[in-house]
Formats: structure tokens, C-alpha cells, sequence
């Protein structure tokens, strides 16, 4: 193959990317012996990937590459993860339909997915990305969708599943529930506002309350019986200015005296901690707000109002009534939507009847089932234990949308019996259960919500391995043998993941699990458009190609800490695979078709041998553990400046004089295949094109990356040989500065060389004289003892003084 003089990757990338497609390079075979299936959580079809992306695709591409060149068969399926919030938002916007048309939209829907999706794959395709696409799906398939139904029937019919009113987490903006996952605290600039309440026997007492509004809603207040100033109230009544109610002023532990005066009220429900204290003190709820973000009838002449105007309404009135002691302008953690389509709308707390899992009856199980799994790095496992110990709420799965899964249940609208469905994929929506009535004489009605998106992605490994197929290879491919996802998603998807396919199977989703962390911006902060700081994946991929992209996000780390971006990473990389092809070059054009043989005559040879297999063995340690970002460093460290800076300066004599030349040829074969091979899971398009230009004639395979990883041979580990190369590295470097120095060319004849080291030294720098001598051009050189000291250039490194003359 005619070989480029400078490597452009705008050309190769898209050829080699072709050919790996057109031949199956990635095609995975469940017939082998040795199989990995890693399973990749289906992205969100957004359609736009961001960094955080690229660095999922590579780091799963590189365990792949590796895998398959260590006699695997991988399995890198590829999903998409098609149902959520903000695919409807985007359909309402631009295409102008409303969710009412539910058949118009779902068509709109799935087609600005598939828009999406092919968006997605082929910028997947352009990092090289080596998934085999035989096995992509997409959530919102009727297989798909019918097997997240089968999976909710069998945990109903195990007790699991239930729909009762209680209170939701809801998003007035998005109208629709939320999981605790979908949430997150905001900070916030908010009011405390002081407000004076009376008392039974005529005295007063002030609470303190960011939520005016929720004051019909008081069932009680509360102070914390430490509290010497308030404690002696409890028992005592309280009258609700405005709406009239009495209730009772309680001892509570958990109020916090040194929050305002140390007083609050109970209103449901205002916040999550107004939930926990109703249902603790077994206080009555009243429901105040509706889905539209209005109080109800329950807020007397401020019914109909929204919740910032019902406020301000409300401690106006309180004002004229001379309650309002005084408002406190500061800033507060509010609980907000924080997930997918963020909106950062507060959330309230509304009774509803939903679908919910019980999931805090297997949080022990949860606990366990995670404890099974090996943890990269092992310190993120305690993310998932808190999470999973915190859980207080049940998993309410149902959502108030169109696109998605939809609920495959029956309820009856009188007794509220459940008639979950047989036959997949359903929506009882529209279609009408075999019985009219219930036997309680109600109508049977159909499901109008959809699944939580959570719900669809959460069972990827079951459908990865076959198991919705019923594939009897499945126990082969289940558990998947790795996943690899961000921290900040450890909550959602490898929790649900974790529950979903335990409660379905009894065992663990993975053997193991490997999460990376956030790249961030160039300026530390988390990357954001109102930030100024986004760098898209564009940016490096058109300027630079993929491997430098690929490469650049390996050298930030991102194991065991977020990291920003660095544009000098981006620019190194690129540099090292001009470096990298330049080296191939001469190479090449120096081989004169020879290969590998076992002849080594020099000692550098064995030294840089000794090195290339220190080097295997360091980078196949790397991989086999996740740390990408060390074994690079390790390859581009031998490659620059072992291979590079040294072993070709001391061969280039020889291959030019013909003196020893078939070993450095064949030692130059052996360690640039191996740099080759090393790399391709990094750098696959350069790697490929340096195989197919001039290594597939030894070796015969398609590709680069259908060749074994490089052995690692021990017995070429010299540690002899070692101490002697880097003694001809540090005389040739001391040479070089005495010419430097001296305004000498480099390539200058040398008259005569004096060496004087150690005695201990004396056999290790015999070895490598003819190098030495070779690589800077001495005509006469010898160990000995330097008479005159006045022209000593020293070469502190190994303790050593020479002794150079040029005329």
C-alpha cells in the first residue's frame, strides 16, 4: 500500500472506518470460546454528543479493542435509550403538535428520535467506535417495549408493584411525577418570613417559614422540647390566621432551634420533611395544590391562584393583620428537576394515585447484590450504599407523558383491582380488557401513564445477553461482564439496573463495574452553555481526527476524579501522532521487507527488547485494570523518547552502513509492531493504516485489530542490558551537549574518546563503545584514566568523564 508522507486523518479515518464495517472486524461470534459482553447503558437520543460521550464511547472501545487482541469475542452492542421529557418538549416546540393527537405525536416523536439516532451513530462511527451494530435496539421498539412490560407484570405478580395515592414528588412546569433520582437541590434566593400565630390563654408565638402559601394546609407546629424558649407551648392550641384552623403546637427533636425562631409549621406538604413528620405524629394531610401549580379549594378566597402570586397575596393579608414580624431575604437549597431536561422547576408534593415499585424491601438485597460486584475504582461503591441506605421513598415509575413505555396494567375505578396484561407489548390505553366489570361491579379501566425512562434502561443487560429472547446461550452472556458508566449516574442507572435485574433474575446485572468521572470545562466548572466554557467534541475532531480526540480525554485520567479539559493535551496528542508516523516511516523505508528474527548482535538491541517487554508487561496491567491514562503515558513515553530520542540515533549508522543491519532491521520490526499493536486500542486509525502499509504481509490477518496482543517474553528482560543502554544514552547525550557547545555539527568526526568510569562500570560500558562510537561518529575510543583533567566533560548520570578531541 502506497504510504502517505504526512499521516492526514481526514482521509484515513473515513477509509478505515468503511473497512472495518464491510469486513465484520467487529463482528462478535457467541460461538467462542472466550466471550465478554460489556454492557453499555443506552444514551439518552439527544442527537448532539457532548465530551462526556466521547470519553464513554473510547473507554469502552479501548476495553473491547484490547479484549478481542487478548483471543476474546466481544460483545459491544449498542442501545438508545429513546423515551423522556425532552424529546416530547422538543416535539411540542418545533414540530407544533400537542400530546392530545396521541398518534400524531408519537409518530413525530419517533421520527425526531430516528433523526436523533442517526445523528448519534455516525459520530459514533467517526471516533471509531467498534460496536457490532447487528445488536443495536432502541427502547421504544414493540419487542423492547413488550419486554419492560413482561418484566413489570412478574414484579407485580410477585407483590412488588402497586397503585396508591400518596404523596408525589411533581413538576408543575414538566406536569408530571418524578423519582427521587429526577431530582436534585438548587440553591436559591428565597424570603423567611416571621409570622405571629396566637396561642390559646392569649399567648403568642412566631414561626419562621419560606412557604406562606402552604398556611391552609397547617396541621400542626412545632418546637424541639430542648428549646427552652418554646418548649413549655407544646400541648398547647395554635389558631391559622386567615383560613381559622386550630391545631396543635408538638415536641419535635429534629426542629432546629437555630434556624429562625426556632418554630415551624407542618404543612403538607411543603417539603420532603413535612411528609416524614405527618406520617411519624399520624396527622391529617390536606391536599392544596393541583397539577397545574394552583391552590385548590382548599385555599378559600385564594383558590386558582398560582403559588408565587397565592404568596404574595397571602403576606399581604397577613401585613394588614399585623403578623408579619419581619422577611429575611437569604439563600436556600430549594428541591428542584434537576434531571434530563432541566428545568430547575421546584418540585411539590401532591397526593395522586401512581404505579410504584417497593423498593425498600430489597435495599438488603441491593446492598449484597453490589458487594458481589468488583468496583473500579472500589471507593464509588459507597456512593451506591448511601444512596441505597437513604432510600425512604418507594419507586413511583409512573409518568404523565406520551412517549413511552406504556403501563401494562388494567385498574378497576371502584374497588382499584389490578388486571396486569398477558400478551406483549400492550397499551390499555386503548385497547379494552377481556372483562367489562369487575367483579365488584366497577368499570375496568385502561392506563393512561407511561414507564419512567429509568424503567426502559434499567434492564440492558437482560436484553444484551439474550435473555428477553429466551436465547439459550443467554447464561453464557449473564451476568455481562463489565459496566462501565459515569459517577454521577451510579444513583440511577447502576442502582436501578442493580434492582430491576435482581428482581427479575436473582442475580447480579455484572461481574464488574467501572465508572469514570466528569470532564469539566477549561475552567473548572462544569461545562455549560451560560457559562461560556462548552468544548464541543467537534472542536478537536475535525481539526485533528479522532485518535487525537481519543487520546486527549485518555491523558485528563477522569478514574478516580472529575478533571477539566486541556487543550494541551489535545495538542500533545496530535504532535505524538505526527511523531508516531514519522517514526513508522523510517522504518519502513529502511526494512527492506525484513521481519523479526531472533539475531540480536548489539546491545542496544537488547536493551531496547528489554524495554519493549518492561513496557508490555506495564501496559497489559494498565488495561487489565481500567488505568488507560497510565498505560498511554507508558506507550508514549517508550515510543518518544526510548524508541524515538535514542534507539533510532544509535541504528541509524548501522542501517546506513550496512554494519549489523539485518539485527537492528529486525530488532526495529519487532518493536515497532509491538508499539502498533499497544496502541491500536487508543489510536485504531493510524495504527491501522501502519499495519496495512507494511505489517499485514507478515502476518496475514484483515486488520491490525484482529491480531494477538503482543507476548510478553520474559527472558528478553535484561537488566544488564538495560544499565548498559541508558550509560550509552547518557555518553551520547554528554557528546552531543560538548558539540553543542563547542558550535560543532552534530555528526563531527570525533578523533579520539577517553572513558573513565568505575570499575564496577568497566564490563557495562565495554558493550555499547561500538555504539557509542557508531551514533557520534569516533574514529579511536577506549577506556582509560583522563590525564588531562582541564578538557574533562563529565557525565554525572553514571559518574563517568570523557575525554573527547576533535582535531
Amino acid at each position: 500500500m502506497e504510504m502517505q508522507k504526512r499521516y492526514d486523518p481526514k482521509t484515513s479515518e473515513k477509509k478505515w472506518q468503511d473497512y472495518w464495517q464491510e469486513n465484520k472486524v467487529h463482528k462478535f461470534d457467541i460461538e467462542t470460546e472466550k466471550t465478554l459482553v460489556i454492557d453499555t447503558p443506552p444514551p439518552f437520543t439527544s442527537g448532539v454528543p457532548h465530551m462526556g460521550h466521547v470519553l464513554w464511547w473510547t473507554w469502552n472501545d479501548i476495553i473491547a479493542r484490547f479484549k478481542r487482541m487478548n483471543g476474546f469475542s466481544v460483545l459491544l452492542p449498542q442501545g438508545w435509550d429513546c423515551h423522556g421529557l425532552p424529546t416530547e418538549l422538543k416535539v411540542e416546540k418545533d414540530y407544533r403538535i400537542k400530546k392530545s393527537d396521541k398518534e400524531v405525536f408519537l409518530k413525530a416523536c419517533k421520527e425526531w428520535t430516528g433523526v436523533c439516532i442517526t445523528s448519534m451513530k455516525k459520530y459514533m462511527n467517526s471516533i471509531g467506535y467498534s460496536s457490532d451494530w447487528d445488536y443495536e435496539y432502541t427502547t421504544d421498539s414493540p419487542e423492547y417495549m413488550g419486554f419492560v412490560q413482561k418484566t413489570l407484570v412478574n414484579l407485580f405478580n410477585k407483590g412488588l408493584i402497586e397503585r396508591t395515592e400518596h404523596p408525589i414528588m411533581w413538576c408543575t412546569k414538566c406536569s408530571t411525577t418524578l423519582a427521587k433520582a429526577e431530582v436534585g437541590y438548587v440553591e436559591k434566593n428565597g424570603v423567611l418570613y416571621y409570622i405571629r400565630l396566637d396561642v390559646e390563654g392569649g399567648e403568642k408565638i412566631t414561626i419562621a417559614t419560606t412557604r406562606p402559601e402552604m398556611m391552609a394546609a397547617c396541621v400542626a407546629v412545632f418546637v424541639n422540647p430542648t428549646d427552652d424558649a418554646h418548649a413549655d407551648m407544646a400541648g398547647k392550641s395554635v389558631k391559622i390566621p386567615i383560613f381559622g384552623q386550630e391545631v396543635k403546637i408538638m415536641a419535635n427533636p429534629d426542629v432546629d432551634v437555630g434556624f429562625g425562631t426556632g418554630v415551624v409549621y407542618l404543612c403538607t406538604y411543603g417539603d420532603e420533611m413535612d411528609i416524614k413528620w405527618q406520617k411519624r405524629y399520624g396527622l391529617p394531610s390536606i391536599n392544596l395544590i393541583d397539577s397545574h401549580g394552583k391552590l385548590n379549594e382548599n385555599a378559600k378566597q385564594f383558590a386558582g391562584m398560582k403559588i408565587a402570586d397565592a404568596r404574595i397575596k397571602i403576606v399581604e393579608e397577613l401585613g394588614m393583620m399585623g403578623l408579619v414580624e419581619k422577611e429575611e431575604k437569604f439563600m436556600h437549597n430549594v428541591l428542584c428537576h434537576t434531571e434530563r431536561s432541566a428545568c430547575l422547576n421546584p418540585i411539590e408534593f401532591i397526593q395522586m394515585k401512581q404505579w410504584a415499585i417497593k423498593v425498600k424491601d430489597a435495599s438488603k438485597d441491593v446492598l449484597a447484590i453490589s458487594s458481589d460486584v468488583n468496583w473500579f475504582p472500589e471507593h464509588m461503591k459507597i456512593r451506591l450504599d448511601n444512596w441505597v441506605n437513604s432510600m425512604d421513598w418507594d419507586w413511583v415509575f409512573s409518568r404523565q407523558r406520551v412517549y413511552g413505555t406504556p403501563i401494562p396494567f388494567w385498574y378497576c375505578d371502584k374497588c382499584d383491582k389490578i388486571y396486569p396484561a398477558e400478551k406483549f407489548p400492550v397499551d390499555t390505553s386503548l385497547e379494552k380488557h377481556a372483562l367489562e366489570k369487575c367483579e365488584c361491579g366497577g368499570a375496568i379501566t385502561g392506563e393512561k401513564d407511561v414507564c419512567d425512562g429509568w424503567i426502559d434502561s434499567s434492564i440492558t443487560p437482560l436484553v444484551v445477553s439474550g435473555y428477553w429472547r429466551n436465547n439459550p446461550l443467554h447464561a453464557k452472556l449473564y451476568p455481562s461482564d463489565l459496566r462501565q458508566q459515569g459517577h454521577d449516574i451510579i444513583r440511577t442507572w447502576a442502582y436501578y439496573t442493580i434492582l430491576r435485574c435482581f428482581l427479575e433474575t436473582g442475580q447480579k446485572p455484572w461481574k464488574n463495574i467501572l465508572i469514570n468521572s466528569l470532564i469539566l470545562g477549561p475552567d473548572g466548572r462544569e461545562m455549560h452553555k451560560s457559562l461560556g466554557n462548552v468544548v464541543l467534541p467537534d472542536e478537536i475532531l475535525l481539526k485533528h481526527g479522532a485518535d487525537t480526540l481519543r487520546t486527549g480525554l485518555i491523558m485528563l485520567g477522569l478514574y478516580s476524579g472529575d478533571a477539566a479539559f486541556n487543550w494541551q493535551n489535545m495538542e500533545f496528542s496530535y504532535k505524538f501522532s505526527t511523531k508516531l508516523w514519522n517514526i513508522f516511516r523510517f522504518f519502513a523505508s529502511n526494512s527492506d521487507g525484513a521481519e523479526a528474527t531472533t539475531t540480536t548482535a548489539s546491545t542496544v538491541d537488547k536493551w531496547i527488547l528489554s524495554r519493549l517487554n518492561r513496557t508490555i508487561a506495564g501496559v497489559t496491567k494498565d488495561l487489565e485494570t481500567y488505568q488507560f491514562a497510565h498505560a498511554f503515558e507508558l506507550l508514549h513515553d517508550f515510543v518518544w523518547h526510548e524508541v524515538a530520542d535514542n534507539y533510532l540515533e544509535f541504528v541509524k549508522y548501522r542501517l546506513y552502513s550496512g554494519v549489523e543491519k539485518e539485527s537492528a532491521q529486525s530488532t526495529l520490526h519487532t518493536v515497532i509492531l509491538g508499539c502498533v499493536k499497544m496502541l491500536a486500542p487508543f489510536m485504531p486509525h493510524i495504527t491501522e493504516e501502519m499495519y496495512q502499509a507494511h505489517f499485514r504481509q507478515f502476518e496475514n490477518k484483515a486488520s491490525v485489530h484482529n491480531t494477538r496482543w503482543p507476548e510478553l517474553n520474559e527472558a528478553l528482560i535484561n537488566q544488564d542490558a538495560e544499565g548498559a543502554g541508558e550509560a550509552a544514552k547518557s555518553i551520547v547525550s554528554a557528546i552531543r551537549k560538548f558539540k553543542t557547545s563547542n558550535s560543532l555539527p552534530l555528526n563531527a568526526e570525533i578523533k579520539q574518546l577517553v572513558i573513565e568510569c568505575k570499575d564496577d562500570d568497566l564490563a557495562k560500558i565495554a558493550k555499547i563503545l561500538k555504539d557509542v562510537g557508531g551514533v557520534m561518529n569516533v574514529k579511536d575510543m577506549r577506556l582509560g584514566t583522563i590525564l588531562d583533567r582541564k578538557s574533562v566533560t563529565d557525565v554525572p548520570e553514571i559518574g563517568a568523564k570523557l575525554l573527547i578531541v576533535t582535531k
